[in-house]
């Protein structure tokens, strides 16, 4: 258990200068895709950002009244379920509740594990169906109304997995707090700003992500790797005056 443990913190000191570039990398793509460009008409943003925003705002309100538990746990489980496919596990049982839901699987691992925290399932079947759409009926306007239910889905994701996260969970104490929270910020910062940057943008938003991606990930091991080498010189030189 203490080597389990003590791996679990290496694996998340690793990831951490990841979670770093991924969050510059979104912090440059989305105002060039979320904010209007030079002459064009409108207020600050392009109407798909506008969409997603209201949408977000919509599930907030919605969340203020009456949080929706059973569906929270419904997509909760589901995407336990989804990820245990993927990973070909058998899965003999699914219980959804209004507070709580189990999936009865064959195996499973980190990934399975966590997956309801970092993936928004609900934001990837309406982005999804949304483009289907679009693409089958050739109708840009189809993209608002996507926008609008991908903002409230990612909304909902956040906000209720955020909720989550502030109780005692076994998903997370499974792998420890430090390493399950990196995971998670880390896959679900990637796909949630994705999922946004698509529903604004389209398809053509994710080769501007993918490159930042890349350049800000080297920038930060690169700096991460320098700092770690100083730190070994130091103890080295530290070692050799006993």
């Amino acid at each position: 258990m203490f080597f389990m443990r003590a791996l679990a913190w290496v694996a998340a000191l690793v990831i951490l200068p990841a979670c770093w570039a991924v969050s510059l990398a979104l912090a440059s793509v989305a105002p060039g895709v979320f904010m209007l460009s030079g002459g064009a008409s409108g207020w600050l943003l392009v109407p798909e950002a506008w969409a997603l925003a209201v949408g977000a705002i919509f599930y907030l309100l919605w969340h203020r009244v009456r949080p929706p538990e059973f569906l929270y746990t419904f997509a909760h489980e589901m995407t336990h379920l989804l990820f245990a496919l993927i990973f070909f596990k058998r899965v003999s049982r699914l219980v959804v509740g209004r507070d709580s839901g189990e999936v009865a699987m064959s195996g499973t691992n980190f990934f399975i594990t966590l997956a309801p925290y970092f993936f928004p399932l609900l934001a990837a079947v309406v982005l999804g169906a949304g483009m289907v759409a679009e693409w089958g009926l050739g109708d840009e306007r189809v993209r608002l109304v996507t926008s609008f239910f991908t903002g409230l889905g990612l909304s909902f994701h956040l906000t209720m997995t955020l909720r989550t996260l502030g109780t005692s969970q076994p998903d997370i104490q499974r792998g420890g707090r430090f390493f399950s929270w990196s995971v998670i910020y880390l896959i679900g910062t990637v796909l949630a700003g994705a999922s946004a940057l698509m529903a604004a943008g389209g398809t053509s938003a994710l080769s501007s992500l993918y490159e930042g991606l890349l350049h800000e990930g080297w920038a930060a091991y690169l700096w991460s790797g320098e700092r770690l080498l100083a730190c070994v010189r130091l103890g080295v030189a530290w070692a050799a005056e006993f």
